[in-house]
């Protein structure tokens, strides 16, 4: 299992957290996110084998929010 830490813009509230966290944990491969909106990240764990870091990245986006590498 991976750990990566992403940079994650224009989340304002919890439920942005939620709804990027949702996101996330619904794809095989990835089995926890962890975001906040307060720190402005989200630290996923997934497994390499089953999912990229750049699908990773183009989830976030496809739910509105900006994401950079940390």
């Amino acid at each position: 299992m991976k750990k990566i830490i992403f940079e994650v813009e224009g989340m304002h509230c919890p439920s942005c957290e939620m709804l990027v966290k949702d996101a996330l944990e619904e794809q095989e491969g990835v089995n926890k996110a962890e975001l906040s909106q307060k720190k402005g990240t989200a630290i996923i764990f997934f497994e390499e084998k089953k999912i990229s870091e750049d699908k990773l990245k183009s989830i976030i986006k496809k739910e509105g929010y900006g994401v950079l590498s940390k």
